[in-house]
């Protein structure tokens, strides 16, 4: 889709309704079909997100897309070390994603989140084992057949993660279609290592 081309011949109305509606009905996938992705639909998804505003045009998003063996690879290999309390101790994040300390109204939020999700699954509080299976599915993908990354070079300041914030809900918005539901969360950032060692051919 070209960024001069006309809108949709279709009343007005019903154009703000479907963006309106991508908007507000995305969640979070945490099961998938093994149907493949065709690579041109995620070049697709990925070429209306680049779109989105970035402070004096520096679109500062990389985007790496993995299918198949090489997602296993990578799977098998982070699942290790996840299910390895002494490496999975070791790992370090490059930078803080949630607060050193809760407060409210996060904290509430949070913990809400997390026991609806467990809840739905009839995992209860005290399931240690069965808690930390459930989590270990963010590293197969939730079998979903395609897994994205998305990187940003070091240089950049906190204005480009205002910037990635909108590529990101534009991924998810764009994705929003028949057979496309996207899982969301933030699993890469302490396994930078491991996955840029794989993507090295390590």
């Amino acid at each position: 889709m070209h960024r001069l081309a006309p809108p949709p011949s279709v009343h007005p109305s019903i154009l703000c309704d479907a963006i309106d509606w991508a908007m507000v009905t995305r969640r979070s996938i945490r099961a998938f079909l093994p149907m493949p992705v065709p690579k041109a639909d995620i070049e697709s998804i990925l070429q209306v997100a680049s779109h989105s505003a970035s402070g004096v045009n520096t679109q500062p998003w990389r985007v790496h897309v993995v299918t198949g063996a090489a997602k296993k690879k990578l799977s098998d290999a982070i699942l290790t070390i996840f299910n390895d309390p002494v490496a999975f101790g070791q790992l370090e994040e490059p930078y803080a994603y949630y607060p050193r300390q809760w407060m409210s109204p996060y904290l509430e939020r949070r913990r809400k989140i997390g026991w609806d999700l467990y809840g739905l699954l009839e995992i209860p509080k005290t399931d240690k084992a069965r808690m930390h299976a459930q989590h270990a599915r963010n590293y197969s993908f939730f079998d979903a057949p395609a897994g994205l990354f998305f990187t940003i070079d070091r240089v950049m300041e906190s204005g480009s993660l205002i910037d990635y914030g909108m590529f990101l809900q534009s991924i998810m918005g764009a994705s929003t279609g028949p057979g496309h539901l996207p899982a969301s969360g933030l699993y890469g950032v302490s396994w930078h290592h491991r996955c840029r060692a794989r993507n090295s051919g390590d």
